[in-house]
């Protein structure tokens, strides 16, 4: 008998919506089920269809039999986001700042509200208002003409994308099913995920893009497509095109390559921005005063920096501490501070400690096979640039870095799952996965929880 079968390593994935349902109920001042159930009604019984096709029919079609996992682990995160979204937003109350300075509120504008194509946005954002507000204009009949709730919707189903992806491109490389689900399981559970697939900002998309564009890659797709998924990246975050150039020189090594399809990525976008520009109030991300405008957000690069960097870099986005909290404008604001690592509940210190344990098993193997010449090699490279990468720019950019995390937890649990492949069969390290995965789902629940019952003495 196998110690971890298929249905115990989805475990920790078919309880949480379970257990985000029961936030909610737990906080009935700001989410109130038979509200949400009629307010989505539609859209809930499409889900519930969708799911139980995929069910029914997965013995049947080929394609839905070998994707049926992954789809099993996206049905269940998307629903367990759209029911934290449903607590954590809300239309007619100004939430910006709150959670880790995302500006939701100014985002569910841009995206969704009738009046919001008057909001602007910066050079940094160039396409999103002619990306989102046609998306959800075509998903709001289905919830009734409630732009607010199809806003929630495609921000769940981006979340439940991105551990749909992961699955793939983990069980591609590994080519075993359980690893698969416990890695995309562990991506889908992270404290930055959790927030961001749940909370309506931008990065959950920028998170979707990147993880499509990197299967594209892997599976050696049409340039058409690659170029497709960098003009969406390029569109939601200028910069997030850089992590996609160092995927593709990694993974195919051929620079020629790479400048046809990003020099095809930058046209195609300049051309779409000004198309963007006629519409709506977005500038022009290619004069480079508009980028200037970012110097606002700089900051002075210090060892405390770095420090609070590398803690949200490799720690804070998988495993999250207790966040510092302070009331500014009568509203509760959630931050992680430099030091904020010694700040975990009783609860949340076993996940730290086997996280650590796992991220010093990584690097370990990572330098004992940096001489082979394997494929995996290079994709862990390019990861691991990514990587680099992202310190290098928040070093010195945004005054909260948890912020921008999910624009490199992929990178981290990819590169973890690349370098650790070599233990697949090895029953101690799926056991160590296995238990990792359970203590990150309570200590980040945990986290959320303890959110959700601050926020309801506000949002109510």
């Amino acid at each position: 008998m196998r110690l971890l079968s298929i249905p115990l390593v989805f475990l920790p994935s078919a309880i949480f919506p379970l257990a985000a349902l029961m936030i909610g109920l737990r906080n009935p001042s700001i989410f109130q089920a038979p509200a949400l159930l009629s307010d989505s009604r539609l859209s809930a019984l499409l889900f519930l269809f969708a799911f139980g096709t995929t069910f029914i029919f997965s013995r049947r079609s080929k394609q839905l039999r070998e994707n049926f996992l992954g789809l099993l682990l996206f049905f269940l995160f998307s629903s367990g986001y759209f029911l934290l979204a449903s607590i954590l937003n809300k239309p007619d109350i100004n939430t910006n700042n709150i959670y880790f300075a995302a500006d939701s509120w100014s985002w569910l504008q841009r995206m969704a509200l009738e009046d919001g194509w008057v909001v602007g946005t910066r050079a940094v954002h160039p396409l999103t208002p002619i990306i989102f507000r046609p998306l959800i204009s075509l998903l709001s009949p289905i919830t009734g003409g409630d732009r607010f709730h199809a806003n929630l919707i495609i921000l769940a189903l981006a979340g439940g994308g991105c551990v749909f992806l992961t699955w793939k491109i983990v069980k591609l490389i590994s080519e075993d099913q359980s690893l698969a689900v416990l890695f995309a399981s562990l991506l889908g559970l992270s404290a930055s995920h959790l927030i961001f697939a749940s909370v309506i900002e931008s990065y959950i998309f920028s998170t979707l893009c990147l993880l499509l564009f990197i299967w594209l890659l892997l599976t050696n797709q049409s340039a058409y497509l690659l170029i497709a998924a960098g003009v969406l990246t390029l569109g939601i975050t200028v910069t997030n095109i850089v992590q996609q150039a160092l995927a593709t020189i990694f993974v195919q090594r051929n620079l020629r390559h790479m400048i046809v399809i990003f020099s095809c990525v930058i046209l195609l976008g300049i051309g779409l921005n000004v198309i963007s520009h006629s519409i709506y109030p977005v500038p022009y991300f290619f004069l480079p005063q508009n980028l200037m405008e970012e110097r606002g957000f700089l900051q002075e690069i210090s060892i405390k920096r770095a420090g609070l960097m590398a803690e949200n870099l490799l720690i804070y986005n998988i495993a999250a501490p207790q966040p510092y909290v302070s009331i500014r404008r009568e509203m509760p604001r959630f931050n992680f501070l430099t030091g904020t690592i010694q700040g975990y509940a009783w609860f949340g210190w076993p996940a730290l400690i086997l996280w650590i344990a796992m991220l010093a098993l990584t690097f370990f193997y990572f330098l004992k096979k940096i001489r082979s010449s394997s494929n995996n090699k290079y994709f862990s490279l390019s990861m691991l640039f990514c990587l680099i990468f992202n310190f290098l720019l928040h070093l010195s950019y945004g005054v909260e870095p948890f912020l921008y995390s999910a624009d490199w937890t992929y990178a981290l649990i990819l590169f973890t799952a690349i370098t650790l492949n070599g233990l697949v069969e090895r029953t101690w390290f799926k056991i160590m996965l296995f238990v990792l995965v359970v203590s990150v789902f309570i200590n980040n629940l945990g986290l959320l929880y303890i959110i959700a019952r601050k926020v309801s003495e506000y949002l109510a």
